[in-house]
């Protein structure tokens, strides 16, 4: 879920709220409704919803997203141009 994630924030113009964010990624993965209403656990988050969130947190330890504003999160300058074949 990195790669989808930062894909994201790059076509939402390089930041987004975490709403934007996911709705993006589900829009461009063509998830199925199935898919979307697993929840993780007892909920109330989705399965994907949680993993979209530890992919946020995993892209700024790597330096490529940072949570700029509560529930917005932005590119780094490195996030901006990392290429898929990037080491991470």
């Amino acid at each position: 879920m990195l790669w989808p994630t930062l894909v994201a924030m790059r076509e939402l113009g390089g930041s987004g709220a975490i709403e934007e964010i996911v709705e993006h990624v589900l829009q461009q993965g063509a998830y199925t409704g199935a898919q979307q209403a697993v929840l993780h656990k007892d909920g109330p988050s989705t399965e994907i919803e949680y993993r979209l969130a530890w992919a946020r947190t995993y892209l700024k330890g790597m330096g490529l997203a940072t949570n700029s504003q509560r529930g917005v999160w932005s590119l780094t300058v490195e996030g901006r141009t990392v290429a898929r074949s990037s080491p991470w």
